[in-house]
């Protein structure tokens, strides 16, 4: 097999992605598969590195036009196979209020919310939502732009945060653990806990060493356990997400799990969330990415 590893892009994750794709490749060389590795400043310019010696695009990227189907729908309209979600599953879970209705339709539990649309620059729009409540792009990843607001004076800093985004999610903040769950060709992991430094996992809590500590598997008696994957599994199937993804939750104090959103781009270092399940369940960070190729290549027989 010859693979094409890509990342870096334009969104405001790129950082994230070049280390992943950095772990990546040093996962390629263990498989012994020959690979080109490409850092680019624009998602679609994979397209340009493609040639017929190659075999697949090992999708490196995060957040926008590389997660939101963008870069799918090119690659798929040049014929070029890719690993991961589809062009539908990746334009659904990267809007957090289209794959939150689909929870919703599909009776997995998630907070109530409210989509509504900004002007950057001007007041925070009113929500019908009563504080506290988390306030985050629809479409961004890594929380970008999350602010959790609890009184009236919180939103000055939300508009700061968050104001820079034309289309915000307004969602009820469910107190309690934060959980998440790696799904690889269906076969759901163990369920890990994050305690961040914050008291949401937000980006500086996920990419600043130490700020957050993690426990895999987490504390869960086997029912809880056994619910929370089954979630992440129905979740995947709601939106249709092919191939691989990670679950995000929230556990309230009653030991409710709220599904938050389906992450199909997830991040790809050896300490990274989804390797950690991964490894917890007996997969190496190699063997993580070998399967992650082989059930990508099985959308194209």
């Amino acid at each position: 097999m010859k693979v094409l590893l890509a990342g870096g892009g334009s969104s405001h994750e790129q950082e994230v992605s070049l280390n992943s794709t950095a772990a990546m490749e040093r996962a390629l060389q263990d498989l012994g598969y020959a690979h080109k590795r490409v850092d680019l400043k624009s998602e679609l310019d994979v397209c340009k590195e493609w040639n017929d010696s190659f075999d697949i695009v090992l999708l490196g990227f995060h957040g926008r036009a590389g997660e939101d189907g963008l870069l799918q729908s090119v690659l798929e309209a040049k014929q070029i196979p890719y690993t991961g979600a589809g062009i539908r599953d990746s334009l659904l879970a990267f809007s957090k209020d289209a794959s939150k209705r689909l929870f919703k339709d599909h009776g997995i539990p998630t907070a109530d919310w409210e989509l509504l649309l900004h002007n950057p620059g001007q007041d925070l729009p009113t929500t019908r939502l009563e504080l506290p409540y988390v306030i985050k792009p629809d479409n961004e990843g890594s929380t970008i732009g999350l602010s959790v607001c609890r009184t009236a004076q919180d939103l000055i800093k939300a508009r700061q945060v968050s104001g820079p985004f034309s289309r915000l999610i307004f969602e009820i903040f469910i107190p309690g653990r934060e959980l998440t769950v790696g799904v690889v060709g269906g076969q759901v992991y163990p369920v890990i806990e994050i305690f961040p430094g914050h008291e949401l996992y937000d980006y500086e809590s996920k990419y600043t060493k130490g700020m957050s500590r993690y426990e895999c598997p987490a504390d869960l008696d086997e029912s809880l356990m056994l619910q929370v994957q089954e979630l992440a599994k129905q979740a995947m199937d709601a939106v249709g997400v092919q191939v691989y993804g990670r679950v995000d939750f929230r556990l309230d104090p009653e030991g409710r799990p709220w599904c938050l959103e389906i992450n199909t781009l997830p991040g790809m270092t050896e300490t990274s969330l989804l390797p950690m399940g991964a490894e917890a369940f007996g997969l190496s960070f190699p063997q993580l990415i070998d399967e992650i190729l082989k059930q990508s290549l099985k959308k194209y027989v």
